[in-house]
């Protein structure tokens, strides 16, 4: 039975695209001197920012996010708003005596600039890049078990990225992949997720065993993704962290 549902939280809770392609594209003007194509960055925003900035050809992309991402983040952080049906997902998941939690990349002084609104009633705990080795290691998830008194073989963790799949293997915990967030559903097959989650209210049939109510898709394209067969699903050992150590900006 699960007692947790843990939370990547861009992509998963916060559509946050439109701050993060912003603020890598005042970053690497700012460095560059140009300004790299938006499509091109929305390519790469799923990943750590230092990692999408030396993508993107700047040089030093460490220093160049220490010297400028929280301030260009801050002035974006607005544009974020929460997933559509989040909330209502979480306040059944709620409502039904689970407990809830977010595990993110984010540092938390990112995370407070962001408005979460009722999320922060829903929630238990928030895991931030400073409280634990960060994803794919499968820490901060351990962390905010151990916070919410809850063991692995009670608890689900919904992410939206690879690393999120990886941490959740590693944790042991039964991992679903949104295809609403930042990777597709190829991707988060490839990473092994254990199911893939259409929309938001999927999450409820995943935590509680319970038909979810689909609001805004067509059922048949609901019903063909919800039966894909998933390849993989393996656990997975600790994968590199590389380009994770500034704390991620879109997980």
């Amino acid at each position: 039975m699960i007692h947790a549902v843990l939370y990547d939280l861009d992509g998963v809770i916060v559509d946050s695209r439109s701050t993060v392609i912003d603020t890598l594209q005042e970053v690497a003007r700012t460095a560059l001197g140009t300004t790299p194509p938006r499509q091109q960055i929305q390519h790469l925003a799923y990943l750590p920012p230092v990692r999408a900035l030396a993508a993107l050809g700047v040089q030093h992309a460490d220093e160049i996010f220490d010297a400028h991402f929280d301030a260009a983040y801050a002035r974006h952080a607005h544009k974020a708003a929460l997933v559509p049906g989040i909330t209502a997902v979480m306040w059944r998941i709620r409502m039904a005596g689970c407990r809830q939690a977010i595990v993110t990349l984010q540092r938390r002084h990112r995370v407070n600039l962001l408005d979460l609104g009722e999320v922060h009633d829903l929630v238990d705990t928030i895991v931030c890049f400073e409280d634990a080795p960060p994803k794919p290691a499968p820490d901060p998830i351990w962390l905010a078990l151990d916070r919410l008194g809850v063991a692995t073989d009670q608890a689900c963790f919904v992410g939206d990225t690879a690393s999120d799949i990886r941490a959740g293997h590693a944790a042991g915990v039964h991992t679903g992949g949104a295809v609403w967030g930042y990777r597709d559903a190829g991707a988060l097959t490839e990473a092994g997720a254990d199911l893939l989650l259409l929309e938001p209210t999927d999450i409820v049939a995943m935590a509680l065993g319970r038909p979810p109510v689909t609001v805004g898709y067509g059922l048949e394209r609901h019903r063909a993704i919800r039966d894909q067969p998933v390849s993989g699903g393996g656990h997975h050992g600790r994968a590199d962290i590389g380009g994770y150590g500034h704390g991620g900006a879109a997980s």
